[in-house]
């Protein structure tokens, strides 16, 4: 259906400046028509179109560009340790880790995957995130319409052209990744995660086999120093920076000022839950605390807001769908309440409470309730955000997937966390001899032989699902992990002025 967007428009288009007082026009089909003064006279065709009065400022929706989903269902993980790791290889070794998250994670995602990964794309959207990085280990491709799953999201074309590996690549495997990224599709790769001079091995590998190539994307990148960083910035390219999971296993992170400066990208992402932030909104707070209090606010507010929406479209080559307001585009949109004149620190100190209203391709997910009714959404259902009313819209009948409600989606969850082998086998039962939809874990000795799955969820521990919001424990556990050392103690002052809910 037609919509008109009226509020403050920020574009993070040259072309098109911030509008004080801005209409977005989406299409029936979920694009962008115009954009322009909300005084002016709409389009031909929008004498019908549903208003949706925003009084608060509209931004393009945020590309979440790392992250793996199959953990996000559980809270920080404290890792038995006070000295920092160096090599991303050391923390899934500690027995904690396989009880806590790997056994954990597979049996949810065996048992209830579906659920899961609806709940944790919700934790996603509650946030802003209109397309999230980290579903590749899907049983099946999967493209969302609650977020758009970007290793499987093709726009309808049927064309996949993002491709990524959480492994350190073999000799074998380079030359298939060189012909991508020469055919300009991208490539998301975990580059050197740690601080140990010997990561600097997997950057080498890649330039000796001229994958230094402007598609490539590479996450954290945590050992490279000044000189490598200034050899690779001529070939172009992309870092995505995860600055809390760094900080929380290795109590330092990525040198983004030096990758600046050598002309590479910078993109920002949540990484997982165990060892980052809850949702992309609140990265980008501790992206901000960073930049304030140990890089001497070497970027703007604007520069840390196009981490976020820009960049990430420009390094998936995703420029001419999404990650900017101009026409064209896909309506991947975020309000929030307007609270700072700067419309960019506006963001930056957005909290979910102030997040009013998510659209994927035009189509209302998530959002108050006068503007979700507003904007036509399809069976929302009420959940609780901290300590705010919203509603969810996961049911629509013309999406094969689109088949659990949010009560659903909880009590899935829960029957799979009580016993976890029972829901498996009424899950297996259900999909009559098809293979049931299943999320798995993505990271290096987490992956599951399908054969044995029926032992993988006999005598599970599951944890309560984790909080879709901030809360007093995420805070408690920030301030008392020994590795992060108080680094980021600042964080909570972001959330104080509205008071910090009580667990969703």
């Amino acid at each position: 259906m037609a919509l008109i967007l009226t509020g403050r428009v920020v574009t993070f288009d040259p072309a098109l400046p911030t509008l004080d007082r801005g209409a977005v026009y989406v299409s029936d089909d979920g694009l962008i028509e115009a954009v322009g003064p909300a005084r002016d006279p709409p389009p031909a065709g929008y004498a019908a179109a549903r208003r949706v009065v925003t009084r608060g400022v509209i931004y393009p929706g945020l590309i979440d560009l790392h992250n793996h989903l199959a953990y996000n269902f559980r809270p920080l993980w404290g890792p038995p340790r006070t000295t920092p790791y160096t090599r991303r290889d050391q923390w899934p070794r500690e027995s904690s880790y396989l009880t806590d998250i790997r056994a954990p994670a597979n049996a949810l995602g065996l048992a209830a995957g579906k659920a899961l990964l609806k709940y944790v794309e919700t934790k996603a959207v509650v946030g802003g995130v209109t397309a999230i990085q980290g579903s590749a280990k899907g049983s099946r491709p999967f493209e969302g319409w609650l977020v758009r799953n970007v290793e499987f999201e093709t726009f309808h074309t049927g064309r996949r052209r993002v491709f990524q590996s959480v492994r350190p690549l073999g000799s074998a495997d380079f030359s298939e990744v060189r012909d991508k990224l020469a055919a300009g599709a991208a490539f998301i790769y975990h580059l050197a995660e740690g601080t140990a001079p010997s990561l600097l091995d997997e950057y080498r590998d890649l330039r000796d086999n001229a994958c230094l190539l402007p598609p490539l994307v590479a996450v954290h990148a945590t050992a490279l120093g000044g000189p490598e960083l200034q050899e690779w910035g001529p070939h172009g390219g992309s870092i995505v920076w995860s600055p809390l999971s760094n900080l929380w296993l290795y109590h330092q992170t990525t040198d983004v000022v030096a990758a600046r400066a050598a002309g590479l990208r910078l993109c920002l992402g949540a990484d997982w839950s165990p060892s980052g932030s809850k949702n992309l909104l609140g990265e980008l707070k501790v992206a901000d605390l960073w930049n304030r209090e140990h890089l001497g606010e070497a970027f703007s507010a604007r520069e840390l807001c196009e981490m976020v929406t820009a960049n990430p479209a420009d390094a998936l080559g995703w420029s001419e769908r999404v990650g900017r307001i101009r026409p064209g585009l896909e309506a991947d949109l975020l309000v929030t309440a307007r609270r700072q004149e700067n419309p960019y620190r506006n963001l930056i100190e957005a909290t979910e409470r102030q997040v009013r209203l998510v659209l994927v391709g035009g189509r209302a997910v998530y959002g108050t309730p006068a503007l979700m009714a507003a904007a036509g959404a399809l069976a929302p259902e009420p959940l609780r955000v901290a300590g705010v009313s919203r509603l969810i819209s996961l049911v629509d009948p013309a999406i094969p997937d689109a088949d659990l409600g949010w009560q659903q989606v909880l009590a899935e969850l829960e029957a799979a966390r009580q016993n976890p082998e029972r829901a498996h086998a009424r899950a297996v039962a259900r999909a009559r001899g098809v293979e049931p939809f299943r999320l798995l874990p993505d990271l290096p000795g987490d992956e599951l032989d399908p054969a044995a799955a029926f032992r993988a969820v006999r005598g599970v521990a599951i944890p309560p699902l984790d909080t879709l919001a901030p809360d007093r424990a995420f805070f408690l556990a920030l301030e008392q992990a020994p590795i992060l050392g108080g680094l980021l103690n600042g964080l909570r002052d972001y959330y104080r002025p509205e008071g910090l809910a009580r667990p969703d």
